[in-house]
């Protein structure tokens, strides 16, 4: 399976690429699908920030990305690296008491805001002092109409940088760069660009479950770890969910993650309410599970195993990671390094993981010996964890029995 988005181009007054903006598609046509805001903007946040990395966007490139009413008000925005998104309010959009207050948190925390085709009057001024950009639409608003507003607006945009979308000639771009405009966004520069990346499908029924159980009124953590374990997309979304985007939008530096058990603990209810909000809203898809995902879950609950049972004793839920994501390199076709770069793990699971070596490399790499009947050498190895081939066969076949009672979705 695989995501879409279209990548608009922004530039500035050199017209040197200083950003994009990101457009929701379902397909390699470059049109806005039938869906409503709310699952466009859940898709691309999912996707995008918690599914498959960026990809080769530059780590200085700021990243548009719009966001309708009720997702700004639930707090969606504060989701996101507040370095890179600029968080775009959506033009249908209404400047409630709500909305206001919910600008001028995003905008304490650090968050810059874009002002994207509003009314060229008075409703939106309480706003302005915590907007970073305006987009003006060119199509909309004639130059005369758009230059009499920053005139009588400009006690309140002392420092608001001003953006002229949906330019489309040399001249439009002239005209707006004299009035002021120091960002432009137009088929004059660039259309969208589809781009498509492999895409990390959920279980929907755990995901459901997962639902019920954050939303509880007292959330038993063991139980959300469980369900998180029995599924390898729940589990890498979350975990970059809360490295790259909770904890490095409030600032906190002293976090360090070792597996699901403390995510899960450092995230409270209220961001896995969150979390899970935000996966339900894209989990709209009865897929099969494909074969690699059962063989993560597999390899997940044999490494947890055989851990446990070994004279070594090394963190069972650290071996457990390395069994599930053992193969996200093959699932998004990306290096192994990448992947890995986006999520905060123990050091002992980034060298099993990246480097195929250390204390519970040894793990994975006695499954991979089994799955490819190299007996003489699973053998050996099991021999210096401590166990012979039988021992390692009845750890597989209790790791299989407990990934073939994961619900499984039918399409």
């Amino acid at each position: 399976m695989f995501s879409f988005v279209a990548r608009q181009a922004i530039f500035d007054a050199n017209m040197n690429t200083v950003g994009y903006e990101l457009l929701f598609r379902d397909s390699m046509t470059n049109r806005f699908p039938d869906v409503t805001p709310e699952y466009a903007t859940a898709q691309i946040i999912v996707e995008q920030f918690l599914g498959a990395p960026l990809g080769r966007l530059k780590e200085y490139s700021a990243i548009f990305v719009n966001f309708p009413y009720e997702l700004l008000v639930q707090g969606m925005a504060e989701t996101l690296p507040k370095d890179r998104v600029i968080v775009e309010i959506l033009e249908t959009a209404k400047p409630t008491p709500q909305l206001l207050n919910t600008v001028k948190k995003l905008s304490a925390q650090g968050f810059r805001i874009a002002l994207d085709d509003f009314a060229l009057g008075d409703t939106w001024n309480a706003f302005l002092p915590y907007i970073s950009i305006i987009k003006f639409d060119v199509r909309e608003n004639t130059p005369d109409e758009i230059s009499g507003y920053i005139n009588d607006k400009t006690h309140l945009l002392n420092d608001t940088i001003f953006l002229a979308e949906k330019v489309e000639t040399q001249e439009e771009y002239e005209c707006f760069r004299n009035m002021g405009c120091t960002l432009f966004q137009g088929h004059f520069f660039s259309k969208p660009v589809i781009h498509s990346a492999n895409k990390l499908f959920q279980n929907q029924e755990i995901t459901l479950k997962l639902m019920k159980e954050v939303n509880a009124d007292s959330p038993d953590f063991g139980r959300i770890e469980a369900l998180l374990k029995q599924d390898l997309a729940l589990s890498f979304k979350i975990m970059r969910y809360a490295q790259n985007i909770v904890f490095n939008a409030r600032g906190i530096k002293n976090f360090r993650s070792q597996s699901l058990k403390d995510v899960i603990f450092y995230l409270g209810t209220n961001e896995l309410r969150r979390f899970v909000l935000v996966s339900c809203l894209t989990s709209v898809n009865k897929v099969k599970t494909d074969d690699i995902y059962y063989q993560s879950l597999i390899r997940a609950k044999f490494c947890e195993l055989a851990s446990a049972h070994s004279i070594s004793r090394h963190s069972a839920d650290d071996a457990f990671i390395v069994g599930l994501f053992s193969q996200l390199d093959s699932i998004f076709e990306m290096p192994m390094a990448d992947l890995l770069s986006q999520i905060d793990i123990s050091a002992s699971v980034m060298m099993a993981l990246k480097e195929q070596k250390g204390p519970l490399y040894p793990y994975l790499q006695l499954i991979e010996l089994y799955e490819n009947h190299n007996w003489e050498e699973v053998s050996a190895l099991g021999h210096r964890l401590g166990f012979n081939r039988s021992m390692v066969a009845e750890l597989i076949k209790a790791a299989t029995k407990w990934t073939n009672s994961i619900p499984s979705d039918v399409s």
